[in-house]
Parts: structure tokens; sequence; C-alpha cells
């Protein structure tokens, strides 16, 4: 379940800064830890078994939708608390536009691209780390995929995305709209709002659609668990949940290295080598993953009984990996990045990409069939 911050606002960092030297090994500690928890998180939950992701946007069973829905309601209720006292000051992501139909025009593409990709792969930017971690087959190919996505965005693909020209695109860059702003209600009245909207959804789907396989409280526990990594994320490294930009990272790695081979005079106007932030809590998302699966034998067991309802090629995985990172870097996030880490702010901009992601999602699976 993009993005972490710092990584697409900072995508290169002075290694050679006596102070990142000294800080450098806290800061990958504290990264690895931080993606361990959210990803022993995202394994409780079984929501990275691609059967999972696949059935829910055919709508053929709803355990990613309320995995879905607790995280984000939980990780929103951490994100105020943490914010009200002062701890933190946590804001909404800006849109994302590419200047074609609106200022959202690129979180609202790039949501039905990831949504699309999250289709056609039985993954998103995060699970696939999980899903590689316990061995489901497609991961593999999905992975690999999503390397290459990062590698083409940044490459080609962030040229997309523009700065925003006209007087209210500019406004919401610099000052991102809120559920609260839209609708003249305070923080806390728009919180109570939306934890109430996710409750009564997760009490309609666990009432009307009971599971068979796995226990009814296994989603609802997971996505407290997963929203709980938010206050964790938060405390350990001062950014929000995302893995997508993780990927973004690999890829000005990829170029920074081409370009260092070939002579290329880019590397000397870069202000110094990619940053490795992201990469570092993805790493300890997949350490996670396979540390709980490790003691969790019996869970491990029934997702795998799970996964063989679904029949990823590794073409489809591959092709749904590459989509999905490009879709989730136009969008300046993913399922994490702004369906736990964004939504939790009330940011605009987040609302329009999930639900842009649920509708390619869902709307390929239907022409799909």
């Amino acid at each position: 379940m993009n993005g972490r911050q710092t990584s697409s606002t900072n995508p290169f960092s002075d290694w050679d800064s006596p102070d990142n030297i000294d800080n450098m090994s806290t800061q990958i500690a504290a990264n690895v830890l931080a993606g361990a928890l959210f990803g022993a998180a995202l394994t409780a939950s079984a929501v990275y078994v691609p059967a999972v992701i696949t059935s829910q946007m055919y709508l053929q069973d709803f355990h990613m939708l309320t995995v879905f829905l607790v995280a984000s309601a939980s990780s929103a209720f951490v994100v105020w608390a943490l914010n009200t006292s002062g701890r933190t000051s946590f804001g909404p992501r800006s849109p994302s536009t590419i200047s074609l139909f609106s200022t959202y025009d690129a979180n609202i593409i790039g949501g039905l691209l990831l949504g699309a990709g999250m289709t056609i792969s039985g993954a998103c930017p995060g699970t696939v780390l999980s899903q590689v971690a316990t061995g489901i087959p497609s991961g593999f190919f999905t992975l690999i995929g999503a390397i290459f996505g990062g590698i083409l965005w940044t490459g080609y693909g962030f040229r997309l995305k523009s700065q925003p020209s006209s007087a209210p695109a500019k406004a919401a860059s610099s000052r991102p709209p809120t559920i609260q702003s839209y609708f003249k209600l305070s923080t806390t009245q728009a919180l109570v709002t939306y934890e109430g909207i996710c409750l009564v959804i997760v009490l309609l789907i666990t009432t009307l659609n009971p599971r068979t396989s796995i226990p009814p409280t296994v989603p609802v526990i997971g996505g407290l668990l997963i929203g709980a990594t938010q206050a964790s994320s938060l405390h350990l490294t001062a950014n929000p949940l995302g893995t997508s930009s993780a990927f973004e990272e690999v890829g000005h790695w990829f170029w920074y290295a081409w370009h260092s081979l070939t002579g290329s005079d880019q590397v000397k106007s870069t202000p110094g080598k990619p940053s490795t932030r992201s990469m570092t809590f993805v790493f300890g998302v997949v350490v996670g993953s396979w540390v709980f699966a490790q003691l969790s034998t019996e869970h491990l067991s029934a997702a795998s009984t799970l996964d063989e309802r679904s029949s990823i090629s590794a073409l489809s995985a591959f092709v749904g990996g590459c989509i999905m990172i490009f879709g989730s870097r136009l969008a300046g996030g993913c399922t994490s990045g702004h369906g736990i880490s964004g939504i939790a702010t009330m940011g605009v901009a987040s609302f329009v990409s999930v639900a842009s992601m649920f509708a390619g999602g869902i709307g390929l699976a239907a022409c799909l069939g």
C-alpha cells in the first residue's frame, strides 16, 4: 500500500556533509525499523496477497477495502492527535498537474494508472515488497516492473508534470486544499465525519460480505496495525508512510550511474548523490514482512491458500508493476502515500488520487470481465 515526501521534494542529498555522515547510521536504522513495522503490519493484514487485491477490483471480495478504510481512519486519528499536540506539523499534499484539464489532472490520470496496474499485477507499491518477502511468485516480476517504472519516470516521465500557472492552481499548490477548508469544517469535525463514514462502511462490509478463508477480524486488526505504524514512522523518521518514492530513488540511482559511466555533464550539475531514505525504508518493509511470515506460519499458510485463486503471469506482473509505479509518481503518491498518509490530513489531492485509483482498477477489471 507513496511516496515518502522527502524523496520527491529532494531526490538528491549531500553525502559528503559531515552532519549527514554522522547521522547516516541513525537515519538508516530508524528508516529500516519504521519500514519493518509497516511490513509486518501489511503481512498481518493479508492485504498483500494478489488474490485479495484482484478480488477487490473485480468486486468479488472486500477484504482490501476493509483494510484500507481501517488503516486510513486510524492513521487519520494518529496524524490529528500528533498535529494537535504539536508533536508534528504534517500537512496535506499539493495537487499534481500536467496542465491538461484540471489542477488535479495528474492526480486523476496517475491514480487511474495506479489502479489499472494493481488490477493487472495484483499488487501495489507497498504490498509487492511483502509478496517478494513471502515468496509469492508474481511478486518478483512485479518488483522488476516497478523498478523499470521508476527508471522510466525519472528518465522521462517527470517532464509531464508542470508547475501550476493559473492563480487558483498556484494557490492550491502553495496552500493545498483540504476537506475541512472546502466544506468549512474544523479539523476535528472533518476527522469525526471521516471516521464515522469509514466505520459505517466497514460494518456493512463485515455484515454483508462474510469471509470464508480468512476470519473477519484479520483485515480490521491488520488495518489498525497499519494505521499505528504511521505513528512509529513519524516518530522514528519524521516522515509519513509511503513506498512508491523508493522506486523513484532507484531510478535516480540508475540514471546517476548511467551518466557517470557515459561521462555526461548531467552528473556535474546534480547537487549530490541520489537519496536513499525511501530505499532503506522499503528494505525494512521486506525484512519486517519476512520476519512476520516466519513467526506466523499458520497465517502464511492461509494466505498461500488464498493466493492459489490468482493466476498472474510474469508478463502481467511486470507490466502492472511498471504502470502502477509510473502512475503513482505522476499522482504524487500511492495507496500508502495518498491513501494512508495523504487522506489522514484530509487533503483533497489525496482523496482525488485514491478515488481515481479505485476507478481505474475497478474500471479495467470490468473491461477485462
